[in-house]
């Protein structure tokens, strides 16, 4: 993983620990954000929201293809 990829990876795993009380090592490329995460469609929304108040491009962001925390930061690396 080049420094860019991964400054941007730690940058939404410590808005996703913060968001969801969870320590940033239980979070890697293959965690589902609904089954492992526990998250419900709403609470995917205000964490897309948060990541946008940290500087971050949701705008395009396509939610019904982001199933993994893997899935998330390419489609939010990809928009940079």
């Amino acid at each position: 993983m080049d420094t860019d990829l991964n400054n941007i990876s730690v940058k939404i795993k410590r808005e996703l620990s913060d968001f969801l009380g969870i320590d940033m090592e239980d979070v890697d490329d293959e965690t589902s954000l609904k089954e492992d995460l526990h998250m419900d469609p709403a609470s995917i929304t205000d964490y897309i929201e948060i990541l946008s108040k940290a500087g971050f491009d949701t705008d395009r962001l396509d939610l019904t293809e982001i199933e993994t925390f893997g899935d998330l930061l390419e489609a939010l690396s990809s928009h940079t």
